[in-house]
């Protein structure tokens, strides 16, 4: 009891210290900045918001869009993604070094169209998981980067057990 009041304090506190305390996560998207495709993220391991410590080199806006990203991947991508083990779709660790985010960011708003533009990687993909349709989302690029900095922040993580 006495350690899972200590974790839910300190991650209350990294909440406070990104200003997400009592906001939604459109608010907390809102507020982050967008994360061009050449930044990387340093936060391998942070675990956010499981985890009770972050590393120091993150910034209170990094903490900030990995908690807003962590609500939107697991409203909207949890029921057929995990990032670091197949579910319906692929696991999405690693998923910043396949695509750049220049093509992520239309490829979760409308897969359908990537494919049939005749991308090689989507069809590649979309073939590869049985012509399962992804379907779209009318999430905003700050968004999507929201749920590719969580992402990020969980690689390597260890897996749950269901």
């Amino acid at each position: 009891m006495g350690m899972a009041l200590i974790v839910v304090l300190i991650g209350f506190t990294l909440l406070s210290a990104a200003g997400l305390a009592g906001f939604a996560a459109e608010s907390a998207v809102a507020a982050a900045p967008v994360v061009a495709d050449s930044v990387v993220f340093s936060c391998k391991g942070a675990g956010l918001p499981a985890s009770a410590g972050a590393p120091a080199d993150l910034s209170p806006a990094d903490v900030g869009m990995i908690v807003a990203g962590d609500v939107l991947f697991k409203n909207n991508c949890a029921q057929c993604h995990a990032v670091n083990e197949q579910v319906v779709g692929p696991a999405l660790a690693g998923i910043r070094q396949r695509r750049p985010v220049s093509w992520l960011i239309p490829w979760v708003k409308n897969s359908s169209k990537v494919v049939a533009s005749g991308d090689d990687y989507a069809v590649a993909l979309f073939n590869k998981y049985s012509k399962q349709q992804m379907p779209s989302f009318t999430l905003s690029n700050k968004e999507i980067t929201a749920i590719l900095a969580y992402v990020a922040s969980q690689e390597g993580m260890a897996v749950a057990v269901r």
